[in-house]
Parts: structure tokens; sequence; C-alpha cells
């Protein structure tokens, strides 16, 4: 059997995350437990089990890694600046830039321990990428602070996105977000890492890459709609 812990701050388990991604692995066992500011997890799983297991569980904390905290990291250099749906589109191109790379540093951190705990892993083993973080933090408070209006500030996201991989996503109306992966089938994980559900939609559309959206007409909401229609192609059914 394999048997291993996770340790996070409750700061950075809003929504109990950690918990929610251990629910979708199929074949782990864990036990719940807190420990001060700390909430932490024994986690366990049979020996024929164990590299798919530890392959997901890598996944979730990679995952919250390279969203929760690395946008609590961009946000920081931010203030108190309120988010509308273009900054949050020019937020999310910079939290998912170069993406790939820094998963791979993630998952190298992690195969060096047997045990895990976040907020240690981030402050001292990916303290470069944390700063990092910050700096794009302040890249994309010095490019607000300039003035640019709306319209140029999806224009520098959609830079920041590149070329997208051709996959369609339906919207469906619901009080959680469900998104459909129309191109592959299936539902994807949305990160619910901002406080406002549109901006949430948003950073799945930039995540999974997305150049086509699909909304049935009775669902549409005006804001969604306006926002969506600066950075993919909306079809309405």
């Amino acid at each position: 059997m394999w048997q291993s812990s996770i340790l996070i701050s409750n700061y950075y388990n809003k929504g109990n995350v950690l918990k929610k991604g251990l629910e979708r692995i199929d074949g782990i066992y864990f036990a719940e437990g807190s420990q001060g500011r700390y909430a932490s997890f024994d986690i366990a799983s049979k020996e024929k089990d164990r590299q798919y297991v530890k392959c997901r569980v890598y996944d979730l904390i990679s995952e919250i890694i390279l969203n929760n905290v690395k946008l609590d990291y961009i946000m920081s250099s931010l203030g108190k600046r309120a988010i509308n749906p273009s900054v949050c589109t020019l937020i999310s191109s910079m939290l998912y830039y170069d993406i790939s790379k820094e998963e791979r540093i993630v998952k190298k951190v992690l195969d060096e321990l047997d045990a895990y705990c976040l907020d240690g892993i981030v402050n001292f083993r990916l303290k470069n990428l944390a700063e990092e973080w910050k700096e794009l933090g302040n890249i994309i408070a010095g490019t607000l602070n300039r003035g640019f209006g709306e319209r140029e500030v999806y224009s520098l996201a959609l830079y920041m996105l590149g070329e997208r991989k051709g996959t369609s996503l339906f919207i469906a109306d619901s009080k959680e977000i469900l998104i459909t992966n129309v191109s592959k089938g299936g539902l994807v994980n949305v990160p619910e890492i901002y406080h406002n559900k549109i901006h949430n939609i948003i950073n799945a559309i930039v995540k999974y890459g997305a150049s086509e959206v699909v909304i049935e007409k009775q669902n549409i909401d005006k804001e969604l709609l306006s926002a969506l229609r600066n950075i993919v192609d909306v079809k309405i059914l």
C-alpha cells in the first residue's frame, strides 16, 4: 500500500478545494484532519493503484498551486483594483502563460518528496517561480495604469493567448458552472478561483484554449455574452 500526507493552509484551501479534488480521484483513500490554521489529509492507495493515484495527486497539487496560489501572487501586485471581464481575461492569459513549463517544474519538486506541504513547497522550493508570479502582477498593474480602454486590454490578452487549439466548449445554465468539451466529450474541470461566476467561466475558456463557445439561447447572460464575444467565436443555439 502507498501512503502519504498533504498539508495545506486554510488560506490556500478556500472552498475546501483540496478535499473536493481528492474526492475526484479513483482508488484513493483519505482521512481529513486539522492542525491549527492548516488542513491535513492522510492519503493512501492499494499497491496496484499506486502509480495512477500518485499521478492524479500530483495533478491536483499542481492545479492548486498553478491556479489558486499563482493567482493569489498575481493579485497581490494589483492591490484593490476592481476586476471586470476584460481585466479578468488579461489576468487569466498571464496565469496560463507558459503553464506547461511550470507544471513540469512543480511535478519535479513533488517527485522528490514523500509528503506534501503546499505552503512550504511554494515558499521555499518554488520561491523563484513565486517571484516571477509577483512580477506578472506588476506587469499587469503597469499595463492597466497606462489607462488602456477595454478594447486594448482584450487585444493584449488575446495576444498573450496566442493561437488556440480549435476547442469548442458548451456552457450549461446551472447554479454550478458546467462546461462540456464538445470537441473531446465530457465535462471540464472549472477552477473556481475568482469570486465572480462570470470571471470563472472566462478563466476556464482561457485555460482550455477554447476558440468557440456554444450557449443555448434561453441561457444567455448579457454580461457574459458581451465578454465572450471579445475572446472567442460564440455560437447560440
